[in-house]
């Protein structure tokens, strides 16, 4: 027989022995004696059938095949893997009926009863759980980690009301044992019982006052609505257990979602050198650091997160470069961004780089840095380009940025997003003819590229030039990005040079509300002073000048009406 006839003689002998083996409903009885005895024909041919089906990911045949063989062998062992894969491929009858043959034949095992139970209460069935269950708390020494692990388990049962009946009676003969009443609470909270909840949740706090999974359950329930509440239980908490790093973890994590970054520093940094510690932790507190203007101290963590193997070191690599870029260090800075080498943030650090030479250096030092890097794909290169415009067009040198895009249009003729830049520069040197045939020839390559619609439209209207064709590209824009302020700012523009001021301030001031752009609020001013509401205007312009008091826009509008 050769191989491709072998292969499908055994997959297909698999499939027919799945289907046998789930067929398959006689109880079994462990006291009958085994059918194989021995390595026979029988025996080694299903072996090696259910060690290929696993090794081909057939985890499912598998199963079937090893809980077929426990059958025959009487062997608890082969039970065990079957109830393993049943659960693992999350087949609940496979694993049941595998774990009811290991416990069968093996009824001294405790794990045996356990996924036995487990099985059991996955699958709805608590009525013939609740004995197993009873005589595992009997027999176990640690009833407590039985409790807590069976309030897990109960977490897959779907009538809640039904868990929350099966727990309370499992736990009634245990009145004094917090681990019980945890689990009551935490059911019955899955339940929407909370009456029941908070009643056991009470009497944990009498029997176990100082106990932190307790703590941590309350101040998880208080999040939920508030998380200030759960902050003051948890710092109540660590007040009185300086020593509990897991509390004192949700404490710092909750300070961090509302913003206490200071606070939230200060309980990081307890915990960075905690059993609790880890690369992450401490790469947690320098991010921490930089929040609130502490270089130092995220330098330092930053480098604490690299000797204990942070799994992103490059990220961390960028963090310290841009720590030295803020000192004005520029040969430290490298030093960083020299060690990201490969990978996804390759491009970004050399972004960043000529970011960083442009500011201390001038332009043409930063382009020539960008030069160096030849091996790169296709999207990679658009983006250095594009970086290397944007400090031409920065500077006010447009001929040199079009002349640089001139170069490379053959190599981006099917880039939507390069004739878009295209595009803007070609208006900012005030050739419109050239910037409407490249936001045009952008559009025909993307048709949905909502941006170009909108930036063709705006420059119209923004000239007082072809309004209806502006309203109609920027009607598209918005079709497609209906959230789009930017847009929506458009919209109102076109329709402000229409002359229809009261729907421009509709669409303006909606743009503001998502987003305090200086440029929409001098728009926004611009309609309310032809609204009449000149104080409003003037009101709104000042404002905004404190806070970009160098944005182009809002100074002539300023200037042209309040001068």
């Amino acid at each position: 027989m050769n191989k491709s006839a072998f292969i499908f003689f055994t997959f297909t002998l698999l499939s027919s022995l799945s289907l046998f083996a789930e067929e398959q409903d006689q109880p079994f009885d462990a006291n009958l004696p085994a059918v194989i005895n021995e390595a026979n024909a029988e025996f080694v041919y299903k072996f090696l059938l259910a060690e290929i089906a696993i090794q081909r990911n057939d985890l499912n045949a598998g199963g079937h095949l090893y809980l077929d063989l426990a059958k025959l062998t009487k062997n608890e062992q082969f039970a065990q893997n079957a109830a393993r894969l049943g659960s693992m491929v999350r087949n609940g009858r496979l694993a049941l009926d595998a774990a009811d043959v290991w416990s069968k034949l093996d009824p001294k095992s405790p794990d045996a009863q356990r996924v036995l139970a487990e099985m059991y209460i996955a699958s709805g069935n608590l009525a013939k759980a609740r004995p197993i269950v009873k005589r595992i708390l009997e027999s176990d020494e640690s009833k407590g980690e039985g409790f807590l692990y069976l309030n897990n388990t109960l977490t897959r049962v779907e009538n809640k009301t039904n868990a929350l009946r099966f727990i309370i009676e499992i736990a009634k003969p245990y009145p004094n044992m917090p681990e019980a009443h945890f689990a009551v609470a935490h059911t019955a909270h899955m339940a929407g019982d909370f009456t029941v909840r908070d009643r056991e949740l009470n009497i944990i706090d009498k029997l176990k006052p100082n106990w932190e999974t307790n703590v941590l359950f309350k101040g998880a329930i208080a999040s939920q609505d508030d998380p200030f509440k759960a902050i003051i239980e948890y710092e109540k908490f660590i007040k009185k257990n300086p020593k509990s790093n897991s509390v004192r973890l949700e404490l710092a994590k909750l300070l961090v979602q509302t913003e206490n970054y200071d606070e939230a520093k200060i309980h990081f940094q307890k915990l960075v050198n905690s059993p609790l510690a880890s690369s992450e932790l401490s790469f947690t507190v320098a991010l921490l650091a930089l929040e609130t203007g502490d270089d130092k101290i995220a330098e330092k963590f930053f480098l604490q997160s690299l000797d204990r193997k942070y799994p992103n070191p490059d990220q961390v690599y960028m963090y310290l470069a841009k720590i030295y870029a803020l000192r004005n260090d520029l040969k430290n800075t490298f030093v960083w961004v020299d060690k990201i080498s490969t990978g996804p943030m390759f491009v970004e650090s050399r972004i960043f780089g000529a970011q960083t030479i442009q500011m201390s250096e001038g332009t043409d030092s930063a382009i020539a840095y960008l030069d160096q890097f030849k091996s790169l794909d296709r999207q990679e290169k658009l983006k250095l380009l594009q970086l290397k415009t944007s400090f031409l067009y920065n500077d006010n040198r447009y001929p040199e940025a079009i002349d640089l895009m001139a170069d490379e249009e053959s190599n981006f003729s099917d880039s939507a997003e390069f004739f878009f830049d295209y595009g803007l520069l070609y208006e900012k040197s005030n050739d419109y003819d050239a910037m409407e045939e490249n936001l045009k020839k952008a559009i025909s390559l993307k048709p949905g590229y909502a941006t170009a619609y909108n930036a063709l439209g705006y420059s119209y209207a923004d000239r007082n030039v072809k309004l209806d064709d502006a309203k109609r590209y920027i009607e598209i824009a918005l079709s497609i990005e209906p959230q789009n302020h930017y847009i929506m700012d458009s919209m109102g523009w076109v329709h402000f040079k229409l002359g229809n001021y009261d729907i421009a301030y509709e669409f303006i001031n909606k743009a503001f509300a998502i987003q305090e752009d200086p440029e929409i609020a001098a728009h926004l001013g611009e309609v309310l002073w032809k609204q009449g509401k000149k104080l409003e205007a003037q009101s709104i312009w000042q404002t905004y000048l404190e806070k970009f008091p160098e944005n182009a826009v809002l100074i002539e509008t300023n200037s042209r009406f309040t001068q």
